[in-house]
């Protein structure tokens, strides 16, 4: 499974990293935080510039994770008439 490590640590530290950094977006590459960071880009933008091409993780640090629903058919990534 991609990222199964880094999803694994996350899991492993969220308790005590809500008390420190809830809200914020871990950059988790392997078994390491590199940082938290105030929005999802600059997460993003660090990891690039720190790690380069490789797999990373970002992960908002909250109680309980949103999960974001998009069917298919409202976005048009596939067409009912087809």
């Amino acid at each position: 499974m991609a990222l199964e490590h880094e999803s694994k640590f996350f899991e492993d530290n969220k308790t005590e990293w809500l008390k420190i950094y809830k809200g914020q977006f871990a950059l988790i590459e392997k078994e390491v935080l590199w940082g938290t960071f105030t929005t999802h880009a600059e997460a993003y933008e660090q990891g690039i510039e720190k790690l380069g091409n490789v797999q990373f993780l970002i992960k908002r640090i909250e109680e309980r994770e949103e999960v974001i629903y998009y069917p298919a058919l409202s976005i048009g990534a596939i067409n009912a008439s087809s």
